[in-house]
């Protein structure tokens, strides 16, 4: 018990301390109504634009990240409400983080960038690379939900506060906690993940609650308009959902899905070694 304790204690203090590499620069860009921030690892290469998942932002790549940042420029940006970008505003259509995303990439001026999400970000790429399709050299889809449309959840006064509260909350856990809960629940993603995982709770902000997520479109709506190249890494399942998967990934022009053995939602923090082998040999063509 004293050990679990001096872990905890020794991998809360990593996420205090916790900064992005000395040799990343970070920075801001105003566009869709609000102030976007970005990490950058830089350097003149091709460009990797990752977009996080729900109340994770953009130094959740971090780890993942440093295994591909002597090949590539990757930005990782933070999602409006998350780290360090704009909360989100009153009347936010559907699409605000499509648009966020297209703001990013027009105002840092990048060209033909490769780019790769996760869960709430790979819902966000998506889009965009169907309304934009000329933009994208490449596309990566970490776990996107490939089913139909669900039922809009409950989207009361009272609903949206209770959210709001739960957020606040965790907002006001100690980073000890949140490590806590993080090596609790998801023991395979390490000390190092967790490090990252626990700063970007503290910084969600709780206007997240009051989302339109309901109202994207389906995955199997947008990806028959997407032209460039697609990975999806999806989580380890059983049969019949593997073949809906399948299914829904055949309607992508130039698409690929692969189910990453014992992986569940967060792909590449459960399986991390096995996720970038299988991202590197998709992405050595285009370097």
């Amino acid at each position: 018990m004293r050990l679990r304790s001096l872990f905890l204690a020794a991998t809360a203090a990593m996420a205090c301390c916790f900064a992005q590499p000395a040799n990343w620069i970070d920075g801001y860009v105003l566009g869709n109504g609000i102030r976007i921030h970005y990490w950058r690892t830089g350097g003149a290469k091709p460009v990797m634009v990752m977009a996080h998942g729900s109340s994770d932002d953009g130094l959740c790549w971090t780890n993942f990240a440093k295994e591909f940042e002597a090949q590539f420029d990757i930005i990782l940006f933070d999602a409006r409400g998350h780290g360090l970008s704009d909360p989100p505003k009153p009347g936010d259509g559907p699409d605000a983080q499509v648009e966020d995303l297209a703001a990013l990439i027009r105002e840092l001026k990048l060209e033909k960038p490769i780019l790769m999400g996760h869960s709430m970000g790979s819902a966000s790429v998506a889009w965009f690379a169907a309304k934009y399709p000329d933009v994208p050299r490449a596309v990566v889809l970490e776990d996107p939900f490939l089913g139909a449309r669900r039922p809009p959840a409950s989207n009361t006064p009272e609903d949206r506060e209770r959210r709001r509260l739960a957020i606040l909350a965790r907002n006001n856990m100690t980073l000890a906690q949140l490590v806590d809960e993080c090596m609790k629940n998801s023991p395979k993603w390490g000390a190092a993940e967790c490090a990252t995982w626990a700063p970007s709770k503290r910084r969600h902000h709780p206007d997240t609650a009051v989302g339109t997520a309901a109202q994207r479109p389906a995955m199997r709506e947008l990806f028959p308009r997407i032209t460039a190249p697609t990975l999806i890494l999806k989580a380890d399942t059983l049969s019949p959902t593997r073949q809906e998967n399948e299914a829904a990934a055949g309607l992508l022009q130039r698409g690929a899905i692969i189910h990453i053995p014992g992986a569940g939602h967060n792909v590449r923090r459960d399986e991390k070694q096995r996720t970038v082998e299988t991202l590197k040999v998709f992405l050595k063509p285009l370097q």
